[in-house]
């Protein structure tokens, strides 16, 4: 039969470990968000947002609040502190981070520079948030593309199968239009036409929200970099589904 000492010292250990595993578990969800953004998110709209932002730069940072929920409600959970959570997470982190260094799946300057990453403020920013939401539809609208290019080839007076033959021959959407007769002011507002075609469409069969197909839009019609980008590639929507594709500067 256990004695009352060692009992006591079975429930504090084995509170301990619930602690470890849900910080843990957090950290794993937030190093997925923070992959998630930096693997698609950033390279989407990064280039077009800092045009408009480099002339007049801001000196603040909005904190989305979704962040500051999830750690306060976390480090109740955990009877911590906020500070104490924030803390030990980030030391968890950099402990898996030099066992990776260590197994040579990581180089230390990879695992430094996701280090400043997670310290980095605007990883909790309103802006991360968004190019996170944007990321999300612009996922979504994979599942759509059919659509999308039915829409675009009747706009060009095309069959679909004739569109990707040719944007499989190498030829851009630009090139295409050109070779009917399309002006390129009538291909954007073609092309502008599919994607909120589709996403109506997937806000009706709840795959994103009203709010997010809005402002994924917003995002399309006031950046025109990102819509020639998706003209001069020769995939079609495939150009924008890319996130290596997106230009960087």
């Amino acid at each position: 039969m256990l004695s009352n000492e060692y009992k006591v010292c079975v429930e504090r250990d084995s509170k301990h470990m619930k602690k470890l595993i849900l910080i843990g578990g957090g950290m794993l969800l937030l190093l997925g968000a923070m992959v998630v953004g930096a693997l698609f998110a950033t390279p989407m709209f990064a280039s077009a947002q800092s045009n408009t932002s480099t002339a007049t730069p801001s000196t603040t940072t909005e904190t989305n609040p979704y962040c500051g929920q999830y750690l306060r409600d976390l480090a109740n959970r955990l009877h911590v502190p906020t500070s104490t959570l924030q803390q030990q997470s980030l030391a968890a982190v950099k402990d898996v981070l030099a066992q990776m260094v260590k197994d040579g799946r990581l180089t230390q300057k990879q695992a430094n520079a996701i280090v400043q990453q997670i310290q980095n403020p605007q990883l909790c920013s309103d802006q991360a948030l968004a190019r996170a939401e944007s990321a999300l539809v612009l996922y979504t609208l994979r599942g759509y593309l059919p659509e999308i290019t039915n829409d675009v080839a009747m706009g060009l007076h095309l069959t679909p199968a004739e569109l990707k033959a040719q944007l499989q021959s190498g030829k851009s959407l630009n090139d295409v239009a050109t070779a009917q007769h399309v002006p390129t002011s009538q291909l954007r507002t073609i092309v502008i036409d599919a994607v909120q075609s589709a996403l109506n469409k997937a806000v009706g069969a709840g795959d994103v929200t009203q709010q997010q197909a809005t402002t994924f839009m917003q995002q399309l019609r006031s950046n025109p970099r990102i819509l020639d980008h998706i003209l001069a590639h020769h995939g079609l929507m495939n150009g924008m589904m890319q996130p290596g594709n997106w230009p960087q500067s």
